[in-house]
């Protein structure tokens, strides 16, 4: 049977690079590489964003069964996702006009993240079809991984409800399904345990040398990996504290955020400066995705040390590159990083993960039974098996829908 997706991402587009901005990451990848390996199955997928440059097409053809399409909501410009919830109901009025303009009739509503969460349920309501949600980040667990920085009152509201109304979440880990019944009141039956995904066929290990020469950072000193959202969340301040404790001299690579402009990128410059490490860090900016396999083989290690993450994308790149990685004991990073065999779980804290970076630094041998071991482990998340666990739930939902109205 021929299924049509209305899938939602209100604040972030699939077509921007991750770790350019503050809203563009995993999910974008996710949301992405989904969609184009269900497009394989018999299977159309409208993706609806926000118009936020007046010079992109209002429709992307991104696949020949997928497409982007931007929606005018507010001004045609960037806006910070805090202040996104007062144009949802635009948001879903334009998206409704375009159904009914091209004459369109969607099976099913999959919506990422909770602002689209809402304009999914809304959506999903008027048109009596199923919703099915993932929300990526939980504000509630964001707040408890990291007390000091509170989420708004409003996304913690509106997530609690969009628990209560959707008709299936899909959580990456075991971990974050039971969070969210317990601090969320989700019921056991609603959620869906289905991983992230990664290209096995793009993330391959390449000569690390090699790798290095391409990129222009021909060091003979080992080589440090950060890359995502420069957000004080993801913690690249840490390893930046971490790296002025460790006994190994070592250069450090920081991919995201924008060269010009950026302030967030400035105060970690500011802070490698102050710690006297200065001369040792690089900052690259956001890299294309096609170019991330290069940099996570011309590393000795991936660092992650976010205070939290559902699933942990760039974790499974790096391994599927070989390259172990050293990652803050948290959230979905505990199911990704096997501990003492592809790289090293660790507290939140910068001399943990010095100590544990210059272990794995000097220790040749154990440094080699990681990188063996680093891609066989996560060959399970192949882009073509978490798209047939995905397509299990729509056909699962969408049957039952049918058999509602059938009564």
């Amino acid at each position: 049977m021929l299924y049509s997706i209305a899938m939602l991402s209100v604040h972030t587009s699939p077509l921007d690079s991750p770790g350019r901005t503050k809203d563009a990451g995993g999910m974008n990848v996710y949301m992405r590489e989904l969609a184009k390996a269900l497009s394989h199955h018999n299977i159309t997928i409208d993706i609806f964003t926000r118009w936020t440059n007046e010079n992109t097409p209002q429709i992307v053809q991104l696949t020949r069964n997928v497409r982007v399409i931007h929606i005018k909501a507010g001004p045609i410009a960037p806006v910070h996702k805090d202040d996104l919830y007062q144009y949802l109901p635009l948001f879903t009025r334009h998206i409704e006009d375009f159904r009914q303009d091209a004459s369109l009739q969607y099976d099913l509503v999959h919506s990422h993240y909770w602002l689209s969460g809402i304009a999914g349920m809304r959506l999903a309501d008027q048109w009596d079809i199923p919703h099915v949600t993932m929300f990526h980040t939980l504000g509630r667990l964001k707040q408890l991984a990291n007390p000091n920085a509170p989420e708004p009152a409003l996304r913690l509201e509106m997530e609690q409800r969009l628990v209560q109304h959707a008709d299936c979440i899909i959580a990456a880990t075991r971990d974050e399904r039971m969070q969210m019944i317990r601090y969320c009141g989700a019921t056991p039956h609603q959620i869906e345990i289905i991983p992230c995904g990664v290209d096995l066929k793009l993330f391959l290990p390449q000569d690390r040398q090699q790798a290095r020469k391409q990129l222009g950072l021909e060091s003979k000193e080992p080589l440090l990996l950060f890359a995502g959202r420069l957000d004080p969340f993801k913690g690249p301040d840490l390893l930046l504290r971490a790296t002025a404790l460790m006994q190994n001299d070592v250069q450090v690579v920081i991919v995201g955020g924008k060269l010009e402009g950026d302030k967030d990128l400035q105060q970690l410059q500011a802070l490698a400066c102050e710690l006297g490490i200065g001369r040792r860090v690089h900052f690259l900016g956001a890299r294309p995705q096609q170019e991330l396999p290069l940099l996570y083989s011309a590393a000795d290690v991936t660092v992650v040390p976010s205070y939290h993450e559902s699933f942990g994308l760039v974790a499974v790149e790096s391994l599927a590159c070989g390259t172990p990685v050293v990652a803050t004991r948290a959230g979905g990073l505990t199911r990704v990083v096997r501990h003492d065999e592809t790289g090293f779980l660790v507290s939140r804290c910068p001399g943990f993960f010095a100590e544990r970076l210059d272990t794995l630094l000097s220790d040749t041998t154990l440094y080699a039974k990681m990188s063996a071991a680093a891609r066989p482990s996560i060959l399970q998340f192949s882009w073509t098996s978490i798209a047939d666990q995905v397509l299990t739930v729509y056909e699962d939902l969408v049957h039952k829908a049918q058999c509602l109205v059938a009564q």
